[in-house]
């Protein structure tokens, strides 16, 4: 047995009293002697590790630490059966037992690459306890208890994926648990062996991102039964499926947070979820870029506020005037924050993203007019911004492409300087007989039934739809010297061919434009960047597009 020591005894209490005070928190006591053993554990295994070590990190005392567990294997054990308690308490706040299974099972997998991978220390104790053959976790009750709630957890979703002819029957809980557990350990516990033969590409954080969603990818492609994966179809309607597989895991997500919502939603009660939906989905913002400066501006169409999203450096930086979707009648700075944020980071840029008036309570031209005082208020103030005005851009994505785009026009009209504009899947005109619009007529996320009701609210002269180029910026008279473009379509969107038909008026007019087509990709598909790895190269690609055209004279 380990060594013991008579708690009887006169103690090494420091001088200074910082150990006396055990008396009054017995629990944070207890909670700080188990998490310095733990790293000194980790550090030294069981044999290493010496108890007068742990004393002498923590503000209790060797006496102490034999009051509370008894001895260094007691010590061990509960450390071990702390470190599992951690785990599982964070398992189940998953809460996945309301999540389609394929999204639950994958979401459980993640959750264990992610919980590995940042507890270390967490698979050295797994290691040393396999060199000691498991040996004081056998004598605990407490792991085998806390750990038969992850295998309950797999029998629940392959269970009810079972049931929705989803998951391929003969299968256990105990071999999903298996798979899942062996992938997420090797990728700690090989790390410096595999670098050092390989290099740490794969544990940079790129690498990191895409094998958590491979470990996802394969565990649910390990479960699915024959049929029920994403493969070509000859209908229409089944070539959806061939939809790039890491959308389908968004949209799962998506789909579910949406489903609460009451058929009888009003636009207020729409703009609240979305709002909610988007903070709750919101991605960590990229380190040096702030996020806290706002402005109200007085425009012909109203005060307006917009949020600057800067990356630290010196100034003067370059500009982009951000236009957010959301079909003109929802959205704003902050529902599309991890877009702006990262064009910020990624280029350098000023982002200053509008919070422009939302119809049908502010149609046309409301939304447009303030948006244009805002490009010509950055020009104004753009020493008090330390912005270059010089190197102002416009972008969007949606109904803020169509902004971004029509206030590209109304710049060349007033002699504005815009350097350059990207447009992210936007509607340049209303046509709905487009290919693209039968083709992809069922969305997913943008379905054609609904746009009639959308554009008129937008602009309530319908007119207008078809002949005012700042509605519709395809119709433009002339679209030459108009600042050169970068536009992103996704293949599975019913707005893709008014995109590629406003790149080919562009080109035709003279204009430099980068056309991306974005196979594999849905309208909307910048929100899922962090499921989708291609919609965050995209984005990276456009940023690389904005600062090759800020650079150039």
């Amino acid at each position: 047995m380990g060594e013991k020591i008579d708690v009887t005894g006169t103690d090494d209490a420091g001088a200074d009293g910082s150990r006396k005070g055990w008396k009054q928190d017995p629990d944070a006591v207890r909670a700080d002697i188990l998490a310095t053993a733990r790293r000194v554990f980790a550090e030294a295994g069981f044999s290493g590790a010496r108890v007068d070590d742990i004393a002498k990190r923590t503000a209790t005392s060797k006496r102490m630490i034999y009051y509370y567990f008894g001895d260094k294997e007691g010590l061990y054990q509960a450390v071990l059966e702390d470190a599992y308690a951690r785990m599982r308490h964070s398992e189940d706040a998953l809460d996945l037992a309301e999540v389609a299974p394929v999204e639950a099972l994958r979401q459980l997998a993640e959750f264990t690459f992610d919980h590995h991978r940042r507890n270390s220390d967490f698979i050295r104790l797994v290691m040393i306890e396999n060199v000691h053959d498991a040996r004081h976790m056998s004598r605990s009750h407490q792991i085998a208890a806390q750990n038969s709630s992850a295998i309950r957890h797999l029998e629940d979703i392959y269970r009810r994926g079972c049931q929705q002819g989803l998951f391929r029957r003969g299968l256990t809980a105990l071999e999903l648990h298996w798979h899942i557990s062996a992938l997420c350990y090797f990728n700690v516990s090989n790390r410096g062996t595999f670098s050092s033969i390989f290099g740490d590409a794969l544990f940079q954080d790129m690498g990191q991102q895409m094998l958590r969603r491979h470990v996802g990818d394969m565990i649910v492609r390990f479960v699915l039964r024959d049929g029920a994966a994403p493969q070509r179809h000859q209908t229409a309607e089944e070539e959806t499926r061939m939809i790039n597989p890491d959308i389908h895991r968004f949209l799962e997500v998506w789909d579910g947070k949406w489903a609460g919502l009451p058929p009888n939603a009003t636009g207020a009660d729409r703009r609240l979820r979305f709002e909610s939906i988007a903070r709750d989905m919101r991605l960590p913002t990229p380190v040096g870029v702030d996020t806290d400066e706002e402005h109200w501006i007085e425009t012909e169409g109203g005060p307006v506020r917009v949020r600057l999203f800067r990356k630290e450096g010196q100034d003067p930086q370059p500009a982009m005037i951000y236009m957010h979707g959301g079909g003109w009648m929802q959205g704003s700075p902050e529902t599309h924050w991890d877009i702006t944020a990262r064009i910020a980071d990624w280029t350098g840029a000023c982002v200053i993203s509008v919070d422009y008036a939302l119809a049908p309570e502010h149609p046309y031209p409301a939304a447009f007019n303030q948006c244009c005082g805002v490009l010509k208020w950055a020009h104004d103030t753009a020493d008090t911004l330390g912005i270059d005005p010089a190197r102002i851009t416009v972008g969007g994505d949606s109904a803020g492409g169509n902004l971004a785009a029509a206030i590209a026009i109304w710049a060349r009209e007033t002699g504005l300087p815009v350097k350059a504009q990207m447009l992210i899947y936007p509607a340049c005109d209303f046509d709905r007989s487009r290919p693209s619009c039968i083709e992809n007529a069922e969305g997913p996320l943008l379905k054609v039934a609904g746009m009639a009701q959308t554009n008129a609210w937008y602009s309530p002269d319908t007119d207008r739809l078809h002949s005012d180029p700042y509605v519709a910026p395809l119709v433009a008279a002339s679209h030459a010297d108009l600042p050169p473009a970068f536009i992103g379509v996704a293949q599975y969107d019913p707005l893709r061919d008014s995109g590629r038909a406003y790149a080919d008026a562009l080109t035709a007019a003279g204009v430099a434009v980068t056309l991306d087509q974005g196979e594999g990709l849905i309208h909307g598909y910048m929100r899922s960047m962090e499921y989708c790895a291609d919609a965050e190269a995209k984005l990276r690609a456009m940023c690389d597009w904005l600062t090759k055209a800020l650079a150039s004279d």
